[in-house]
Formats: C-alpha cells, structure tokens, sequence
C-alpha cells in the first residue's frame, strides 16, 4: 500500500470515528436516533435497558474497522521506529496534524450547526391563532401558534425515556370542546416531565401554544393508543410547546462537535510541540560530539 492510500485511509478513519461520538453522543443526549431504537428495542423485549452499554456498544461494533486500523498501523509504525527518535518525531508530527484537522472540521461543523439554528423558530414571536377544526383541511402554519380545547387523559398517553435523566415524554390528547369524546384525535400537546411530575399535566390550560408537526407522535406511542382502542385521525399533529423545539438539535451538534473540535486542536497542538522537540533531540549534539538522542557516555 502506497503512502498516499495510507493516509487517506488513516484521515477516513478518524473523521468516521469523530462523526460516530458525536452521533452516539447526540443520540444518548437528546433521546433519538439509534440510542432511542436499541432502548425501546430493549424495553419492549426485556422490560427494561442498560443506559451505558446501549451508548457505547454500537461505537464500539460500528467503529471497530477503524479502530483495528487504526492500532495496526500504530503497532507497525511504532516497531520500526523504536530506536530512532527522528522516526519518532515523524510519527507524532503526523499525528498531531490528523489530529488538528480533524478538530478544525468539528470547530466549523460546529460554527455551521449554530449559523443553520438561527434560521430556526425560537419561541420569541408572537402566536397566531389557529383553530382545532382546521386540522387536515390544508396546509398547518410553520409558525408559532396558539389553539384553544380541552385534555382528554383518556386518549392521552407517555413514553419513558432515558438518556442523562429518566423522564417522561407526555403525548396529550386535545380536542375542540364542542368534539365527540370518541372522534379521531386529530392533535396531541406533547410534554416532557420527570415521572414523579406527571400528575400535575391534569391540569393542563385551555389554550396551549407550540409549533404544529404533522404525524410527530412516535409510533410506539400510536401502537399503545391502537391497543387501547384509541382512534386516532390520518394524518394528526404534534404541538411542540418547547420554545427552542426546532433549534435544539443544533445546539447540542454545535455544543458537541465544538468540544470535541476544541480537545482536538489542543491534543494536536500539543502533538506539534513534542515532534519538535523530538525533532530537536534527533540532531542536537553534545559538546563531545555524541548525539543528544545517544545515551551519555559512562565513566
């Protein structure tokens, strides 16, 4: 293999090893993605599921080909260059280069991430008002709306979730108040809450305010809904009352590939600093003569 092919296969490795953390990282974060499928897997099998392993297994299964190429190639490097401290310096310098680059594509996926989440709704502007009966007759606003019912507990259900903090993600039934109790339901509020706070969503206002998403309730939480008989109407919509529903995803990319970006410059940085002194080592002389890298001579 020429040495051309070697270092893109090296720089490939790292990035997919990068994008891999961050991913796993956003997934255990936010609930979503591979984390929330092998959790929910795991719960509808086994009744429960292992916070840890459920985050680090997938890395490990779906990085081990770079992670094995990765220490290949650092076992042989190292082998030949044992005894040459210049081989040495060489070694790190092209670390520490991998390295930095690397952490400068985190520090602009991270810059991109937070340039894309201003184009995002933040909850700042006003709520217009939009009517339960026009639900599936057109187009919903892609604003910030604000829509007056009642809470149906019985067409209401949750879903536990993981990540940092058990909590409950509440999907609330909410009808017009002049709707039959057995109709469709055609818009459920969606709340997230720790298990012991979910009684006080009982008392949920009669006008609620969010950014309206067509067919946002997870299918695991239909499927409870079709069990319990609960109709529920083609297509029906989420109200997302968290301000910053729409701009989270890109907050936690940028938090993450910013911090990841920033350890990544620092370790390089530091990589850059000890080739050089190796580098130095590998042709500085003593006042005898002896190289600087040669054991000193013995009395």
């Amino acid at each position: 293999m020429n040495a051309g092919t070697q270092r893109l296969l090296v720089i490939l490795s790292w990035l997919w090893l990068l994008a891999l953390g961050v991913y796993m990282t956003w997934s255990l974060l936010a609930f979503e993605g591979l984390y929330r499928w092998l959790a929910e897997w795991q719960m509808e099998h086994w009744g429960q599921y292992y916070r840890k392993w459920t985050a680090v297994l997938p890395f490990l299964i779906l990085g081990l080909p770079a992670l094995a190429y990765l220490g290949h190639l650092s076992r042989a490097r190292h082998k030949a260059a044992a005894a040459s401290v210049a081989a040495q310096a060489g070694i790190i310098r092209r670390n520490a280069r991998i390295t930095f680059i690397i952490g400068l594509i985190g520090i602009t996926i991270a810059g991109a991430a937070f340039w894309l989440s201003q184009g995002q709704p933040d909850g700042s502007e006003p709520a217009q008002r939009f009517y339960l009966a026009q639900l599936g007759a057109g187009p919903v606003p892609q604003t910030r709306v604000r829509i007056e019912g009642r809470l149906d507990p019985a067409a209401s259900t949750g879903l536990a979730r993981g990540g940092v903090e058990d909590s409950v993600t509440y999907y609330a039934a909410f009808r017009a108040e002049d709707e039959a109790k057995g109709a469709p339901v055609r818009l459920f509020v969606e709340r997230s809450t720790r298990p012991q706070d979910l009684t006080t969503l009982q008392g949920f206002m009669p006008e609620q305010t969010g950014y309206l998403v067509e067919n946002g309730v997870p299918e695991r939480a239909l499927a409870d809904l079709r069990q319990r008989g609960v109709a529920v109407a083609s297509p029906h919509y989420l109200l997302k009352t968290r301000a910053g529903s729409f701009r989270d995803p890109y907050y936690i990319t940028a938090a993450l590939s910013g911090l990841m970006g920033l350890v990544c410059l620092i370790i390089g940085f530091a990589g850059f600093l000890q080739a050089r002194r190796r580098a130095w080592l590998a042709t500085a002389v003593r006042p005898d003569g002896t190289p600087v890298e040669n054991r000193p001579p013995t009395a």
